[in-house]
């Protein structure tokens, strides 16, 4: 008997019976929990603050008599400064997203991404073949 795919996506597919994550196999009738979380940024915004104010104390320290003098040690911690800043920027507009599932005997399985579009849509694959197990289907909807 051929099972009917709901949704595929590299290593990750949902049929009418199973939950396949690369190695690890999920009877869908057991799926008792699953959702898509974000990297709390909170963190990386503090770090990019702090990151910004060095980086701009380490300007006015060369400010002196209304003329910048720039020295080696204030240049590098503009840059250091700068850098750390510049990341945690990057990790405050791209963060991490997980999509946990969790079988009913306890295992679970948890894929990040920086694309919420990516798991979300396998969150909705995998409720789309639990609705599909439990409600008759019509093959000519569409």
């Amino acid at each position: 008997m051929k099972q009917k795919i709901f949704y595929t996506q590299g290593d990750f597919s949902v049929s009418e019976t199973t939950v396949k994550i690369g190695e690890m196999i999920f009877p869908l009738r057991q799926v008792a929990y699953m959702n898509v979380t974000q990297q709390p940024t909170s963190l990386a915004w503090m770090i990019f603050i702090i990151g910004c104010l060095f980086a701009g104390g380490s300007i006015l320290s060369c400010y002196d008599n209304r003329q910048f003098h720039i020295t080696d040690n204030a240049l590098g911690a503009f840059i250091v400064s700068g850098i750390i800043a510049a990341v945690a920027l990057y990790y405050a507009l791209k963060p991490e997203y997980y999509f946990s599932i969790k079988s009913s005997n306890g295992s679970g399985y948890t894929l990040w991404s920086r694309k919420y579009s990516d798991l979300a849509s396998m969150r909705n694959g995998v409720e789309k073949a639990l609705v599909g197990i439990f409600v008759p289907q019509n093959d000519s909807t569409p």
